[in-house]
């Protein structure tokens, strides 16, 4: 981060403005640059040169370091010019790394010759795993383990939300009335952008089937974990000692092992991968795009066309409702 403040503070900028600049970066895209920074340092280091003043040549050639003996592809790379873009200054003094024309037809050229392909070219059916959890009840006769996954589970389909939104679910914030079931955050979502930065997720009961149902397993897990979560507010905890809040790296963890168990191939479908089963899964329920959008936290069209890839249509106008069916 230290680095990528040097181009404010060159200019003279008071340390006060300087930390605002830099907050515009996220912490996960500060993490993300680091690593490129540190390769990049460490290669002008090996050549002796300034990692902070450089040639056009000198990055092509750092980047096609990268492309042929790290073996990077198109997005890792447009990374790297990225992280460094935000600090170095380029000696022709008439570019930047951005934006540079031999530095974006090396970049294009890298886009045919490894061009990007997504994770994934299906996914998996939700019914499956629909069908596991219901095995796994009633709520009581679970043990808090069982409980803490089935319900991280069913909140991931039925919401179709990120680990990390579900990490930050607290109990504060959170209504509960009989048939529903509102969170609101207070903290910064990945889909959050400047003028869209409120997020509610809200969620129905699924009165057809109570061993699906999302707000019947919130109420029991809120009753199982009253006495043990002390002063604790976030929604999931650890079930073992000390029942501490969980990362989004544990509910990860958590979805992953529910799909194993319910013979999802793993080795292929990650934790996230629910977010577009259950999306595919809404759109073959035909449930209208622009709900699907608003229920995902996805502002743009082309995001879920692109990467998750269904359209909709649904007269219940409720997305719990549609994909239990």
């Amino acid at each position: 981060l230290q680095v990528m403040r040097q181009p404010f503070e060159r200019t003279g900028l008071k340390k006060e403005i300087v930390d605002i600049l830099a907050a515009s970066w996220r912490a996960s895209t500060q993490k993300q640059y680091c690593v490129y920074i540190k390769k990049w340092k460490d290669f002008c280091k090996s050549k002796k040169k300034s990692h902070l003043h450089s040639s056009v040549q000198f990055v092509l050639e750092f980047l096609s370091e990268l492309f042929h003996v790290g073996g990077l592809g198109y997005n890792a790379l447009n990374t790297a010019r990225s992280a460094l873009a935000s600090f170095l200054v380029l000696e022709d003094g008439a570019s930047t790394v951005g934006n540079n024309i031999l530095i974006s037809r090396f970049m294009k050229g890298v886009f045919h010759l490894r061009t990007p392909r997504p994770r994934y070219v299906d996914t998996w059916d939700v019914n499956i795993v629909f069908c596991y959890l219901r095995k796994l009840s009633p709520a009581n006769a679970l043990s808090l383990q069982d409980l803490t996954k089935k319900l991280c589970m069913l909140m991931a389909l039925i919401s179709t939300q990120r680990a990390q939104s579900l990490q930050l679910l607290n109990l504060d914030n959170m209504i509960l009335k009989g048939s529903s079931v509102t969170f609101h955050f207070s903290e910064l979502l990945k889909q959050n952008r400047p003028g869209n930065a409120g997020y509610t997720l809200s969620m129905r009961a699924y009165p057809p089937d109570r061993r699906l149902c999302v707000v019947n397993y919130i109420k029991a897990y809120i009753r199982r974990t009253e006495e043990i979560r002390g002063q604790e507010r976030r929604l999931f905890i650890s079930f073992r000692r000390p029942h501490a809040k969980v990362t989004s790296q544990t509910i990860s963890r958590w979805i992953k092992d529910v799909m194993t168990a319910a013979g999802i191939d793993t080795s292929k479908y990650k934790a996230h991968s629910t977010r577009a089963a259950a999306t595919s899964a809404a759109h073959r329920a035909d449930l209208p795009v622009s709900f699907i959008l608003e229920k995902a936290g996805w502002t743009n069209e082309k995001t879920f066309r692109k990467y998750y890839r269904k359209p909709l249509l649904d007269g219940s106008k409720c997305l719990s409702t549609a994909l239990l069916k």
